[in-house]
């Protein structure tokens, strides 16, 4: 099992490619690996050169390229010092077939990755695939970063966390537990259900029943947090609805979601869960996926020492 402190002086890694979100990911890490007593590591991949069947020749788009990835991680440097950082910043322009095909093995090491929700170019706007396929396979929380660059440094707005009584979710609730702490942030723990009653028979057996029993869910999640984290604020949300909807209303306001990589589903660890995919696309705020440990299907030890009572 993975100690609490060792993941946190791991490396925060950070995909770099110049576009918007990526400066916001690369100040946003920073700060968190700051806190963290971490070293950030930025990241550009440079494309794989092509294979030549006669004699090799240089093109110059490889030197293009080069030049390109050398001043985006120029500048997240430099933006990462203005910001008056002093964490150790490390920058590689290893090249590789796709982003992700050198990210996902680093990751391995690394106390987290962070990365743009969008690539520069024409389609700018969208979740780019880099992000999609890191949030599926990392073996370490990954935060897919998205927002207004004037809140790209942590702050003191809430943390939202998505909570379902899942070992996922004790992950879950460990990291946005972790983060908030840091950052002195409030935790806002969001549970849902879908009730079997419609919304104007709130009087009906089955639904009277049903929010004593998913309160006691969330509690048994939190269990322990309070402890840990004395000086922690933390409100507790019950809601009927959607998981991807409640969680969607309740972060318009927060600097961070955190879910879980999935929840009760039985596709396994690598395959994001429906509720983690529609907050990921949807979410305006940066959102964390937290894991579950890879190798052992543990969740990390500092959840174990709050909340870890398996599948309800």
């Amino acid at each position: 099992m993975t100690d609490a402190r060792t993941r946190s002086l791991a490396p925060v890694v950070v995909g770099v490619d110049g576009s918007v979100a990526a400066r916001g990911a690369a100040r946003w890490a920073a700060a968190v690996a700051d806190k963290q007593g971490a070293t950030v590591h930025l990241i550009h991949v440079l494309p794989s050169p092509p294979v030549f069947y006669t004699e090799p020749r240089p093109l110059p788009s490889e030197d293009e390229d080069r030049i390109a990835g050398e001043r985006f991680l120029a500048d997240a440097v430099r933006n990462i010092r203005s910001d008056r950082h002093t964490v150790a910043v490390e920058c590689s322009l290893p090249t590789g077939s796709t982003a992700a095909d050198v990210l996902l093995p680093l990751a391995d090491s690394a106390s987290m990755v962070v990365i743009g929700s969008t690539a520069r170019g024409p389609v700018e706007g969208y979740l780019n695939a880099t992000a999609l396929r890191l949030a599926h396979h990392s073996p370490c929380p990954v935060v897919v970063w998205r927002g207004a660059e004037e809140h790209a440094i942590p702050d003191r707005r809430a943390v939202v966390v998505g909570v379902d009584g899942s070992r996922c979710s004790v992950a879950a609730v460990a990291d946005a537990a972790d983060f908030a702490g840091r950052f002195a942030a409030p935790l806002v723990a969001v549970h849902s259900w879908k009730s079997r009653v419609p919304p104007d028979a709130e009087n009906a057996p089955d639904g009277a029943a049903a929010r004593p029993r998913e309160r006691a869910v969330l509690a048994e999640s939190l269990a322990g947090l309070a402890d840990r984290y004395p000086d922690l604020a933390v409100r507790e949300i019950v809601e009927s609805g959607g998981a991807g909807e409640v969680l969607l209303r309740w972060c318009v306001d927060a600097q961070l979601l955190v879910v879980g990589n999935h929840g009760h589903g039985a596709l396994g660890r690598a395959v994001l869960g429906s509720t983690s995919q529609d907050v990921l696309h949807r979410a305006r705020c940066p959102v964390m996926i937290s894991k579950v440990q890879r190798d052992t299907g543990t969740v990390p030890d500092q959840a174990v020492e709050f909340g870890d009572r398996g599948h309800r």
